[in-house]
């Protein structure tokens, strides 16, 4: 056992990563410092790394319990999973900000104290905002710019919380839910905007599909799940979070319904999944947290399988609409069975991982009636979207004649099958991912009842999906979003802001002018000032013309001021006395 930091081993793996010249070499330190960092993780013991910035401030870099180890576990095989699939891709720069951004994820979750954490935030945010900006179009371009923007407000809140809440002497990162300060709910809603709760939700759907599609699979396992770790870590047990998971996993569902962007519709999917999590959190049950963290890993594991799938059939195909493409499982067979499985563990089939997680979740909400039906509508909803919808109409339904498929890179492909057979093992091995649990809570997973009751629902969800199969289809329509209110009032909000300042220093700036002018008027002539003020205009032609020559110099007249200002000081020291 030892104490090396996987998220700084990963860090520095991505720096020298970015000034190794050449590609294949640096593929493969890339993925060697991504198993570098796995295997320090594995054998990472109890102890911490702490360092002493002042006598009286240090930081704890490095504070291992079974929550952090948990998701640090994960983080680290999806970073091996993904190293992989990006081995022949990305830029010298992605491949340093992926590495960084993996790194800085671990930092977050290992970090003991608020200063420690934050930092690793912003480092978060700023390297997962360069993989949205390699997508290299102009969408991605203006996306991640808004998503730089989104995050820059969440970290910003987050700053100010914690500036609060450590000026009251508590640098520990700890529960904050028996304090109700201004730092409880700036830091709330700093996680908020990662952990994109409605209607700070809008970044991940608009910035997600516009990264590369090896960037795609990095964001989409770590920077929300960073937000349910922190939120379990310290807002475990706000039993209002079952009420806002409930309904926000419906809403990214139903959004997701409607969706033609492939990509675009799994990123909703992201954020239904988080409401599962939210809501089982809120509940603070040992059940309810095993069943967020667990299903917060399991959900990186079959989602990543997920965006790998959607990142090969973009990259043989360059198409990125549902309605564009169909039957591609002749011709991409691989592809279509990983992608299977997947969609079935995302939906809680048995038998897969998904449902291994979702069945803690559905045991944590059962004193909350309206909780666990809303993740169960959601889950119907997961189930027409994902699993029939993309399928079908991708994968398994009519061959489009348009669609011609290039080569796919092996090493995308391998990475995909390991995505795919470690969620069929630890679906058919549910104690192995209970054990890992902070509290190793486990149910009775294959009982006969269980097993049915999902089988039940997703058979009822699929005849009404077949009956209305034409309806069911995708159409090429711009699906609007909370965003669209941020585009069209932020905008109008700014530009009238804008003329308002303008006016208003228009105004400040003639206030100031005249100001200056009478000050320097009186500075110059105090005499004639006192005497007699002259109006303003004849004072700018005097100006102009020079008339100030020869008269009284400005130091005379401080001096005199001063004189003056020292005999008031005598005079009323006299009078106190």
């Amino acid at each position: 056992m030892h104490n090396l930091h996987p998220g700084l081993i990963l860090i520095l793996s991505g720096l020298i990563s970015f000034v190794i010249p050449h590609k294949s070499v640096r593929n493969w330190a890339a993925l060697a410092g991504a198993i570098i960092a796995m295997a320090a993780m594995i054998l990472l013991g109890g102890g911490g790394m702490e360092y002493g910035f002042t006598p009286s401030l240090t930081f704890e870099l490095l504070a291992v319990d079974r929550l952090s180890k948990t998701f640090g576990l994960i983080f680290c095989v999806i970073g091996v999973i993904a190293a992989i699939y990006s081995m022949d891709t990305g830029s010298r720069g992605e491949k340093c900000a992926a590495q960084i951004y993996t790194g800085s994820s671990l930092g977050v979750v290992f970090a003991g104290d608020w200063i420690s954490l934050i930092c690793f935030w912003e480092v978060m945010a700023v390297a997962s905002w360069y993989l949205v900006l390699a997508g290299g179009t102009h969408q991605a371009r203006r996306a991640s710019y808004r998503y730089l923007a989104m995050h820059f407000f969440g970290g910003n809140l987050l700053l100010a919380g914690v500036i609060w809440i450590c000026s009251q002497g508590s640098f520990e990162v700890s529960l904050l839910t028996d304090s109700f300060s201004g730092g409880y709910w700036l830091i709330l809603l700093g996680f908020a905007v990662n952990g994109a709760i409605p209607p700070l939700h809008t970044w991940v759907a608009d910035a997600y599909p516009e990264s590369t599609p090896s960037g795609t699979v990095y964001m989409g396992s770590y920077t929300t799940k960073v937000a349910v770790y922190a939120l379990i870590r310290v807002f475990a047990g706000t039993e209002e979070f079952v009420l806002i998971g409930g309904i926000m996993a419906v809403l990214a569902a139903c959004m997701a319904l409607v969706e033609n962007d492939l990509r675009r519709l799994l990123s909703y999917h992201i954020i239904s999944q988080l409401g599962m999590m939210i809501a089982a959190l809120g509940t603070g049950s040992h059940v309810g947290i095993d069943g967020a963290s667990l299903h917060a890993a399991y959900n990186i594991l079959y989602k990543g399988v997920l965006l790998m799938a959607a990142g090969v059939v973009i990259t043989a195909t360059g198409k990125r609409k549902i309605s564009e493409l169909g039957g591609l499982a002749k011709k991409m067979p691989l592809t279509a069975v990983c992608f299977l499985f997947a969609s079935l563990a995302i939906a809680g089939m048995p038998f897969l991982n998904g449902f291994a997680s979702k069945a803690l979740i559905m045991e944590s909400l059962r004193e909350y009636p309206i909780g666990y039906w809303l993740v169960m509508l959601a889950g119907v909803g997961t189930w027409l979207s994902i699993t029939l919808k993309i399928n079908y109409f991708v994968f398994f339904g009519k061959t489009s004649k348009e669609v011609i498929c290039g080569k796919t890179p092996v090493h995308m492909q391998a990475a995909m099958a390991i995505g795919a057979i470690l969620c069929i093992l630890t679906g058919v091995f549910p104690n192995i991912g209970y054990s890992l649990t902070p509290f190793s809570s486990m149910v009775h997973l294959f009982s006969i009842d269980h097993i049915l009751e999902y089988v039940g629902l997703f058979i009822g969800a699929t005849v009404p999906f077949v009956m209305l199969l034409p309806m069911m289809a995708p159409h090429d329509m711009l699906s609007l979003d909370f965003d669209w209110a941020y585009r069209r009032l932020i905008p109008k909000a700014l530009v009238w802001l804008s003329k308002l300042i303008c006016r208003v220093f228009d105004c400040s700036q003639v206030f100031f002018d005249r100001t200056v002018l009478v000050c320097r008027h009186v500075a110059l002539h105090p005499l004639r000032a006192l005497s007699n003020v002259q109006d303003l205009k004849d004072m700018k032609e005097n100006e102009d013309a020079g008339a100030f020559e020869g008269e009284m110099p400005v130091g005379i007249f401080m001096l005199t001021f001063l004189s003056f200002c020292i005999v008031a000081f005598l005079v009323i020291a006299i009078l106190e006395q």
